[in-house]
């Protein structure tokens, strides 16, 4: 019998079913869906994670305060450890995923804050960097030892 284990090719298959729903909901969506930015927030999330993995960052390292949600967190550690030998961003896209951090890691996609001020990135940069992140780190998670 095989153990059970979180995996770096794990994660990013379930980034890519969050970056395809995320595409369903807002092709369905009549002007801002919130739903949709959750979606490509958890996309991104899943991936750094998977990359992050990869470089040998144990799942129980990714599940603590420091990372949890933290898009920011997870980004500049992926950065530190080498993401853009895989997937180059601007600095327009990292600013996308700073700004989308913010209210993705305070889970107000999540549970929408009525009559409140969300601050939202452009919502094709940030298809643009979820699905950049999916297809850039495909092959370097399935080459690592550890997918």
């Amino acid at each position: 019998m095989s153990a059970h284990r979180e995996t770096s090719t794990g994660f990013l298959l379930h980034a890519r079913e969050f970056l395809l729903a995320a595409e369903l909901v807002l092709n369905r969506a009549q002007g801002v869906s919130l739903p949709a930015y959750f979606l490509f927030g958890r996309s991104v999330e899943l991936s750094l994670k998977a990359f992050l993995l990869a470089c040998g960052v144990t799942a129980k390292g990714l599940k603590t305060r420091e990372f949890g949600h933290n898009l920011s967190a997870l980004l500049k550690e992926a950065i530190t450890r080498g993401l853009h030998d895989y997937v180059p961003l601007a600095s327009t896209e990292i600013g996308v995923l700073e700004l989308l951090s913010y209210d993705y890691m305070e889970k107000r996609f999540e549970y929408r804050v009525t009559g409140g001020t969300y601050c939202l990135p452009l919502i094709d940069v940030t298809e643009q960097v979820a699905r950049k992140l999916v297809s850039g780190l495909e092959k370097f998670c399935a080459d690592t030892t550890g997918s």
